[in-house]
């Protein structure tokens, strides 16, 4: 039995790369060759599954095929099943994926089934992905990178179908909507994994997600940020919304969020996010039109504005994983319903006719910190009673409509105070050659001079001290009442 496994196993693989060579001599571009074996060589995994099951054949078996494609790349022997360039380090990936699974399964015999939805949502559904995305060219558009729109949904539909398949055959009990999860963490993990490394992401998470939901019930409950973080990285991403430390600090929240509050506190963070991208990019969009002044806004958010927004978010989920106690949820969302609210008032903000700056009683520049239109509070209103109602829509542990109320309130509250602080504390500067007030250093090429405000107080304090008081305030009205 396991002799015959050895033999079929390496028969199996010889004519896939014998048909991919074929077709590559008769003309096939190479684009198509390798995506061939790609899809044919996930069932492999079924040979080496029926005749050997889990433990160290299986294991011989990919390391043998791991030395092979690694000589073959080396001395670039296999033309037919390379990138552009680069002769297929992803081929190699593949068996360092299957290898490393199969380790894993000399000690834990259950992950092997599990394994066997990874490689087909490698294998058929990256594999696919890639055959209808380059083939299709017209009303094809490009989703991300150099992905499509069709080869995008071709791996999201053949990796469902996939994981739904070897359910079935093999009886491992997954649902529909299970199924549709990993494909769609696969589709995620596809997009944004660079150097070819996805042959190995896609893989092991996959097959991790499977375990899961087999053996953990709990799984459920951290769902929707396991299979869709990869999605908001490939968003934040296309639309530059945050800079690579932006993104780290970003993930860092979202991982103690998620492991916190699970799927509620990742939808209240997605909606913050998602939202403060949308209009950041409507703001930043008014303002290169030149119709309103200059301000310290950068290009893309980076880590310290992410820790200034998400701290006091951060904080409550730690302390609410820590102690269990539901009134870390208050600051938690107040804290992010007061960031949604102050970033909201911004953008729309730069639409109004004129801005007000109430703590100094006089008109100010639209976009400088401090300064209020009625358009911008409004908007605040709206965004701070979004992000509260969505808290309570979802189920949230402890959060009724009482809580609802208050944590608008307060995150309303939290808003114009950060507008107080930005009049009163936040350091201005004023350029020597415009005469313009500013909130940056340098201003028509020429360093500028401080106007008003303290040093060091910058708009990242004042969002940070905001977001506190937004929260504290919250939390003690909750308690009190």
């Amino acid at each position: 039995m396991i002799l015959k496994g050895y033999i079929l196993s390496m028969a199996y693989a010889m004519i896939c790369l014998l048909l991919s060579f074929i077709l590559y001599k008769l003309g096939l571009p190479k684009k198509y060759t390798r995506k061939v074996v790609h899809i044919l060589v996930g069932f492999e995994w079924v040979i080496l599954y029926h005749y050997m099951g889990a433990g160290v054949h299986f294991l011989a078996v990919c390391l043998i095929f791991l030395l092979i494609l690694s000589i073959a790349y080396r001395g670039r022997l296999m033309p037919m099943i390379s990138s552009e360039g680069d002769n297929a380090p992803g081929t190699v990936y593949y068996a360092v994926a299957m290898t490393g699974v199969a380790a894993i399964g000399c000690f834990i015999p259950e992950i092997m089934l599990p394994f066997g939805i990874g490689v087909m949502c490698t294998s058929v559904g990256d594999g696919l992905a890639g055959v209808v995305g380059q083939s299709i060219t017209k009303y094809n558009p490009k989703v991300y990178a150099n992905k499509t729109l069709f080869g995008t949904l071709t791996n999201l539909l053949a990796s469902t179908f996939s994981a739904y398949a070897i359910s079935k055959i093999y009886s491992l009990g997954l649902g529909l909507t299970e199924c549709m999860a990993i494909g769609v963490l696969s589709l995620g993990l596809e997009l944004i994994t660079p150097f070819g490394l996805d042959n190995i992401s896609v893989t092991w998470a996959t097959a991790a997600l499977a375990y899961s939901f087999m053996y953990f019930e709990y799984t459920q409950h951290y769902v929707l940020p396991i299979i869709l973080t990869p999605l908001i990285i490939a968003f934040a991403l296309s639309k530059r919304a945050l800079t690579k430390d932006g993104i780290v600090a970003a993930i860092l929240l979202d991982v103690a969020v998620s492991l916190a509050f699970g799927n509620e506190g990742f939808v209240v963070l997605c909606t913050f996010f998602l939202g403060s991208v949308i209009v950041d990019k409507i703001k930043k969009r008014h303002k290169k039109q030149g119709r309103n002044s200059d301000s310290s806004d950068r290009d893309c958010r980076n880590y310290m504005q992410v820790i200034a927004n998400g701290m006091v978010a951060f904080v409550s989920a730690i302390s609410y994983f820590v102690t269990g106690n539901a009134i870390f949820v208050i600051p938690f969302v107040a804290s992010l319903a007061e960031a949604f609210a102050d970033t909201v008032a911004s953008g729309i903000g730069v639409f109004a006719k004129t801005a007000f700056d109430p703590f100094r009683w006089r008109k100010c520049a639209k976009g400088l910190s401090g300064g209020m239109s009625l358009e911008g509070t409004l908007a605040s209103i709206v965004a701070a009673c979004t992000v509260s109602a969505i808290a309570y829509a979802i189920g949230f542990v402890g959060f009724g409509v009482r809580e609802l109320i208050i944590v608008a309130a307060s995150a309303f509250f939290g808003a114009v105070f950060d507008s107080f602080l930005g009049s009163i504390l936040q350091v201005k500067y004023k350029c020597e050659i415009c005469g313009e007030i500013t909130e940056r250093e340098e201003h028509c090429h020429t360093p500028t001079v401080r106007y008003s405000g303290i040093p060091n107080i910058d708009n990242d304090v004042v969002n940070i001290l905001s977001c506190a008081v937004a929260s504290v305030l919250a939390t003690c009205i909750v308690i009190f009442l």
